[in-house]
C-alpha cells in the first residue's frame, strides 16, 4: 500500500507508522493495555501485538520499489483489479522478502519471553523459552541443594558433578539453537536476496 504513488497521504501515514519504532510508552501501559484487551492467559497475546511491524513494513515498500512498475501498469492496462494484481503478480514476485519476513517473525516470537512473563500464568500457554528458563532454575536450585546435604555422601557428590547448572543451561542452549539451525538453510537463499534488495533504499 506504502509503494503505491496514489495513496491517499501516503508520505504522512508510513512516517506515522515508522515513527512507533523510535517510540513506547514502556513496560506498564503496555501491560495495562494488553489487560484492557483481555489478552492476558491468552494465545492471542503472542500475536496481535506483533501482527503488525514497521521495521518489516519498510523492508517490503522497498522491496516493491524495487521491482518494475511497468509489471503492475501493463496488468492495469489488461483489465486486471488490484486485487488480481496483488495476488497473482506481486506475490509471486516478492517471496524472497516475505521468505526474509518470516525469517525475522518466527526468530522473534521462538525468542518469545518477556510477554508470557508479564501476561501469561497458564502453564499450557508457555513459551519453550519460558518453559526452558524454569527449568535452568530448577537446576541451580537443586544443585545448590546437592551442595550443601552431600556432607559425608558419596552418590550425592557424584550426582552433584555429574547434572551441574553448567551442563543444564549447554543442554537448554542446544534445544533453543537446534531447530532455527535446521530450518534457516531452507530460506538462506531467500533471506539473502530479500534482505539486501530491502535494505539498498530507504
Amino acid at each position: 500500500m506504502f509503494s503505491q504513488e496514489d495513496m491517499w497521504a501516503r508520505k504522512f501515514w508510513y512516517r506515522f507508522t515508522v515513527i512507533t519504532m523510535f517510540f513506547s510508552a514502556g513496560i506498564i501501559p503496555w501491560y495495562l493495555t494488553m489487560r484492557s484487551l483481555h489478552l492476558t492467559n491468552n494465545f492471542l497475546a503472542y500475536v496481535l501485538p506483533v501482527i503488525v511491524s514497521p521495521f518489516f513494513i519498510i523492508l517490503v515498500k522497498t522491496f516493491v520499489e524495487s521491482t518494475p512498475k511497468e509489471l503492475q501498469q501493463a496488468a492495469s492496462i489488461d483489465g486486471a483489479g488490484v486485487m488480481t494484481i496483488f495476488f497473482r503478480i506481486m506475490l509471486p514476485i516478492c517471496k524472497p522478502i516475505l521468505a526474509t519476513v518470516a525469517i525475522f517473525a518466527a526468530v522473534d516470537q521462538w525468542n518469545s519471553f518477556q510477554d508470557t512473563l508479564l501476561l501469561v500464568t497458564d502453564s499450557n500457554l508457555y513459551s519453550l523459552q519460558f518453559i526452558l528458563y524454569n527449568y535452568i532454575n530448577q537446576a541451580s536450585s537443586l544443585s545448590t541443594m546437592v551442595n550443601l546435604q552431600n556432607a559425608g555422601s558419596t552418590a550425592m557428590s557424584s550426582l552433584s558433578t555429574k547434572q551441574t547448572t553448567t551442563s543444564i543451561r549447554m543442554t537448554v542452549t542446544i534445544i533453543v539453537v537446534a531447530p532455527i539451525l535446521l530450518i534457516y538453510p531452507i530460506f538462506q537463499r531467500f533471506f539473502v536476496k530479500g534482505i539486501m534488495i530491502g535494505a539498498v533504499k530507504g
